[in-house]
């Protein structure tokens, strides 16, 4: 070191060491000849002046989108994403201190205004009004003209209270109390308040599962009288809805492609991924600032709480209303009981008792000894896997031929106790589903349920299905204020095809519809009372439905063209017609003064299965599920938790139209209905000609990484489900409480979280106006009260100036979530220069 140096100073940065040249420098003209030349106006700072070593970040990417939401107008034009190399050429904002580009996305610039967020909701309003699928065009939402049978229960109703139920009841309910007397009979509907039918005068009728429920005093010629009297008030009105202004295949194809193309912006995903993460944040900001008052405005409501709020389970499996150790019980008690009763008549003519079913694949000759071990993971994994896709669907007698040993016990299992056309008349499925779902939702009195069916494809020749599935119901009665129904239509046309009961997909939609059309002109009083109560009709989306095409039948045929050697159609195809379909039965329904249908449908859990539907573009069946809900479907998306692995902006759609979403997240973790693989069920089949060679394995799911809480903070219509309580491993009797209770202990929740999801589910559900108004107190006639948005076409306001009193959800939250949404849609607008 020469003289007049210094060693590097561990006071100074870099730029700011001391370098003599020569002993007569000036100290402070060396300082300021080598100081780094930095700019002093801190507004022409750059991200690179500021760190010493750049890195590339996910803070620098932040940055960079800007503050808090920026996008290069010049990279928008180049449609690419924001990978490093776009990120390297970015320009520092050193120029512009306050860059003017970061109070726009420039949204307008990537997609035009024929393709924005309202042009997109627009679309949906036009399928959704076309089909009369919105409340305002439902008459059971309208207070004057609805029919409702049978006739709600008085409003302080309680089962433990009423007579008739409670046999050893010394003490009679007030509410049954008139004129000194107490009269036993079924609540009918009557512009009176007392009129009863005498139990006399009904007879007595048979008790099934030992227990009582209101069901048991229906009567149909009863409400046969009640049905014409209504349909003679209110006769074929003009018709106000036409069949014709249904869109054709081709407008929804462009529409339908429109959304794909759209849905696949790499920009506007990453739009759509930020609003929701500011969403999900936003919310946790408004539970600190405001919990205290959330549960002080809780406590001011007297006689209300989570438990007395009611509550609908708005997708309850027929096939798994009843827990592994109660369909045990059950079978186990009839063993013992009836062990010798004639339950099933085989293909061959001979006659099975209960205990000669038990010996097929039994170790011993003693049926007896299997014990309560009855259902086990056994039956439980070949009837999920094997029987409610093969034989539950589509019905035929050769499939008792090829079985033998353990799985013919099965087989005889299911078909006695789990089916409702068997030797029996399904009287052991009604017993289970009285026993285990109506008598304990009726004795919950704030527990509901719309019970899911499947649909089953019948030989021509055998019968129709909404025939006999409405005689089952009539014949033992199983009617109750605390269900309704929903139907599910399961995608098999390549197995029906094989089995030459259909020629083309015109013959699979037939066997659907038109019995449904030709009961419009006849007098099927069975049917009707079923259809009054039948809320939505589902398409179910599973992994396990043939995908492999080998004809390519062009997707614009229409459906009598489409044989295609049996290729199974895609899912807007389903959707589209069936859709159709549902339009021109709601159009003659409404047209009578009747109550119309919604669909919905599943979403697909399959990430690598590519759809058959794009011709130029490529996407999954799981986004062409969820542009085909979002099209067509106003009763909301089921099996909802596999739509946040797809791109974010289909999440933040159903956002911003508030389209229902139910989640069922006992059921999605179950080790029992975990989601199986297709070459696991193939391999069961014994079928190894449709390998697919998958050799993805999917993640195993968990509780905690359900997706149904984000969805809950960020503000989408999302009800919690049971679904299955035979899969999900329930342990109470009451498996919607178990539903949320698990919830509000893994995640929480506080009485108003509760209380929210509750009114949603009613809210959303497919039980009339009158229950809606009395529940929640909300109609469909404007009041200048607070207003819900579901659906982005249907708008129910609130019937007083405050309902909390009914729900028990916090004003303080009501109004967050209209303010919210409001907000974001007012970001939208302002986005594309669009007028409120």
């Amino acid at each position: 070191m020469t003289i007049g140096e210094r060693r590097p100073s561990l006071l100074f940065d870099n730029y700011e060491e001391v370098h003599y040249k020569s002993a007569n420098s000036s100290l402070k003209e060396t300082i300021e000849k080598n100081r780094l030349k930095i700019p002093y106006k801190p507004e022409e700072l750059s991200i690179d002046d500021l760190d010493m070593m750049p890195l590339s970040t996910s803070f620098d990417k932040q940055m960079l989108l800007g503050s808090p939401m920026y996008l290069d107008p010049e990279e928008q034009e180049e449609k690419h994403s924001m990978i490093m190399e776009d990120y390297a050429k970015h320009g520092s904002h050193s120029s512009q201190p306050i860059p003017t580009d970061c109070s726009t996305l420039y949204l307008s610039d990537d997609i035009d205004g024929e393709k924005s967020f309202e042009a997109l909701t627009e679309i949906r309003a036009k399928y959704i009004l076309a089909s009369t699928q919105d409340s305002a065009s439902n008459i059971k939402y309208d207070l004057d003209k609805m029919f409702l049978y049978p006739k709600p229960l008085p409003k302080f109703w309680k089962f433990d209270k009423d007579k008739r139920l409670n046999e050893n009841q010394p003490d009679s309910s007030d509410d049954e109390q008139i004129d000194g007397q107490v009269k036993p009979g079924y609540y009918f509907p009557s512009p009176t308040e007392d009129q009863y039918v005498r139990q006399e005068e009904l007879g007595v009728p048979k008790r099934l599962g030992r227990v009582h429920y209101t069901g048991e005093f229906f009567e149909l010629d009863h409400f046969k009288k009640e049905f014409e009297t209504h349909k003679r008030k209110y006769r074929l009105r003009v018709a106000t809805v036409d069949y014709s202004n249904i869109p054709k295949f081709q407008e929804f194809r462009k529409d339908f492609l429109s959304l794909a193309e759209i849905a696949r912006c790499s920009p506007l995903s990453e739009v759509a991924q930020k609003r929701i993460k500011y969403l999900v944040n936003k919310f946790d900001l408004f539970q600190h600032l405001n919990c205290k008052a959330e549960i002080l405005e809780n406590k001011r409501v007297p006689l209300r709480d989570f438990y007395n709020s009611r509550k609908v389970d708005r997708d309850f499996l027929l096939s798994g209303c009843a827990t592994q150790r109660q369909l045990s019980e059950f079978i186990w008690e009839k063993l013992n009981v009836e062990p010798h009763r004639v339950v099933h008549k085989t293909f061959k003519g001979e006659k099975l008792t209960l205990a000669q079913v038990f010996e097929y694949g039994s170790g011993s000759g003693d049926p007896m000894a299997i014990g309560l071990k009855v259902i086990d993971d056994e039956f439980l994994e070949w009837y999920r896997n094997v029987y409610l896709i093969t034989s539950h669907l589509i019905p035929s007698a050769d499939a008792e031929k090829v079985l033998n040993g353990k799985e013919l016990r099965f087989y005889l299992l299911a078909k006695i106790f789990l089916e409702f056309d068997n030797y029996l008349d399904g009287e052991y499925l009604a017993e289970i589903f009285i026993l285990y779902c109506v008598h304990t939702l009726e004795k919950s009195k704030y527990q509901l349920a719309q019970i899911s069916v499947d649909f089953q494809f019948y030989h021509p020749n055998e019968g129709c299905w909404w025939e006999k599935f409405s005689r089952w119901i009539i014949k033992w009665k199983l009617v109750s204020h605390n269900i309704r129904w929903n139907v599910r239509l399961s995608r098999v046309f390549t197995k029906l095809f094989r089995l030459d009961r259909i020629g083309n997909f015109q013959d699979y939609l037939d066997l659907i519809f038109d019995p449904l059309f030709e009961n419009e002109g006849s007098n099927n009083i069975a049917l009707d009372f079923f259809l009054m109560n039948v809320g939505c009709i589902d398409l179910v989306v599973s992994s396990t439905d043939d995908y492999l095409w080998q004809d390519f039948t062009d997707i614009n045929a229409p459906p009598r063209e489409w044989s295609a050697k049996g290729d199974n159609p895609t899912i807007s195809y389903y959707m589209y017609y069936i859709y159709a379909q549902l339009a021109r039965l709601n159009c003659l329904r409404h047209n009578k003064n009747l109550n119309t249908i919604s669909l919905r449908n599943d979403c697909s859990t399959l990430l690598n299965r590519t759809s058959q539907a794009g011709s130029d573009l490529n996407f999954t069946d799981q986004l062409e599920s969820l542009i085909c809900n979002f099209m067509l479907c106003d009763a909301g998306l089921l099996q909802a938790e596999a739509m946040c692995e797809n791109t974010p902006l289909m999440t933040y759609l159903f956002y911003l139209c508030q389209i229902p979403v139910i989640v069922a997240p006992l059921s999605s973790v179950s080790s029992v209905a975990s989601q199986t693989s297709q070459e696991e069920v193939l391999a069961i089949l014994g079928d190894t000609q449709k390998s697919t060679r998958d050799i993805t394995k999917e993640e195993q799911s968990t509780y905690t990484t359900n997706p149904f809480m984000n969805m809950f903070k960020m503000g989408m219509k999302v009800s919690l489900s049971s679904k299955s309580v035979l899969f999900n491993s329930s342990y109470t009797m009451e498996p919607m409480i178990e539903e949320y209770s698990v919830a509000a202990s893994i995640y929480l929740l506080n009485a108003a979280d509760l209380c929210e999801l509750s009114r949603t589910s009613v809210l959303c559900s497919s039980y009339e106006g009158f229950y809606k108004a009395h529940w929640i107190g909300v109609g469909v006639r404007r009041t200048p009260f607070q207003v819900d948005n579901v659906g982005y076409v249907n708008e129910w306001y609130d019937r007083e100036v405050d309902t909390s009193a009914r729900h028990n959800v916090p004003n303080i939250r009501r109004n967050y979530r209209r303010e919210t949404w409001n907000q974001e849609w007012a970001f939208i607008r302002e986005q594309f220069g669009l007028n409120n």
